[in-house]
């Protein structure tokens, strides 16, 4: 049946649950994975895609996933940009940017006394001399060795990048305009959290065609930061900044993109707190936003025991979402 009707999502779903049944869980991933690109809104079959990927991992079933690791050498300068007044938050991050960027022309600016992100921002870029500037919370990791090599290649393809977005811009949160919008992976680990939460807002490793971004982790070529400032004036917090930034650039025609291969861990899931909503009001002012009331979303998630079973479950997904086989 599939060979007549392959875009058949119903049937690649229910192909999954058989193969699930009978203990092949990696035919179950891939057929789950199969229905959910070709339904977005199978919101089942992306948790059942989700949930055997990880049954996969915790097994030890995991397969040496053949995702290509060939990346031309980074020749770009980067700017590193970290606002932190937390001095241990600060030094570890920037040790592991120091570690990430090790074999990589860059600099780190340190901001320890900012009023505002948007502010802070547009400082250390118009001082910065990298040719990439990369944009980072203080309480993040992230699992790729590879990590600037990945990076470089995703801004060849797109003008800026980030790990979570959406492709329409309805209200003042990535998840406004709900699922099927949504892109991007993302990992949860608090530093006294036991398991790490791997979640997953589509099967895509990257995504373009990106209205509005989130600024956990944020990089672009500086000329798109020098076209498209962020608007310290009307958000001079730390709120909002981030989604006002890339949905102008959107606007300006700069193509923005998702790429869940970076493998960043955030420590916060967010407060949608007095504050967050002071400028979320501002930013439905000014861009007449958030008429409608919020649609419901969410991630499609997992708990996983270490940083290797992470970094093992998104090569699983990436490979999936190739359409390799296991070797």
């Amino acid at each position: 049946m599939l060979a007549r009707e392959p875009a058949w999502a119903d049937a690649h779903f229910n192909l999954g649950l058989v193969r699930k049944r009978q203990g092949d869980r990696f035919a179950a991933a891939r057929a789950l994975h199969a229905a959910w690109l070709h339904d977005p809104m199978m919101f089942e079959a992306a948790k059942q895609c989700v949930a055997t990927i990880a049954d996969c991992v915790r097994r030890g079933e995991a397969w040496a996933a053949p995702v290509s690791t060939h990346y031309d050498p980074v020749r770009m300068k980067f700017t590193v940009v970290v606002c932190s007044i937390d001095d241990a938050k600060h030094d570890r991050v920037v040790a592991l940017y120091r570690r990430l960027f090790a074999d990589v022309a860059h600099e780190i600016v340190s901001i320890r006394n900012a009023r505002s992100l948007a502010g802070a921002y547009n400082e250390a870029i118009a001082n910065g001399k990298g040719d990439i500037v990369l944009l980072s919370h203080d309480d993040i990791d992230v699992l790729a060795p590879d990590f600037a090599a990945r990076l470089s290649r995703q801004l060849r393809d797109f003008d800026a990048v980030a790990v979570v977005g959406s492709a329409r811009m309805d209200g003042p949160a990535v998840g406004w305009s709900g699922h099927p919008y949504l892109r991007g992976w993302i990992t949860h680990h608090a530093p006294a959290d036991a398991t790490w939460s791997v979640d997953v807002l589509d099967p895509h490793v990257a995504a373009g065609d990106i209205a509005i971004l989130d600024g956990v982790l944020l990089a672009a070529r500086r000329e798109v930061f020098a076209a498209v400032p962020f608007d310290a004036e009307t958000f001079d917090g730390f709120h909002l900044y981030d989604i006002d930034w890339s949905y102008r650039a959107s606007r300006a025609g700069f193509r923005l993109g998702v790429a869940g291969e970076l493998l960043v861990v955030h420590a916060s899931r967010g407060a949608y707190d007095a504050a967050w909503q002071r400028y979320a009001d501002r930013f439905c002012a000014k861009h007449d936003a958030g008429g409608a009331p919020a649609r419901i979303s969410s991630f499609f998630g997992a708990s996983l025991d270490s940083a290797d079973q992470v970094r093992t479950f998104y090569a699983l997904l990436a490979a999936l979402s190739i359409g390799d086989r296991p070797r």
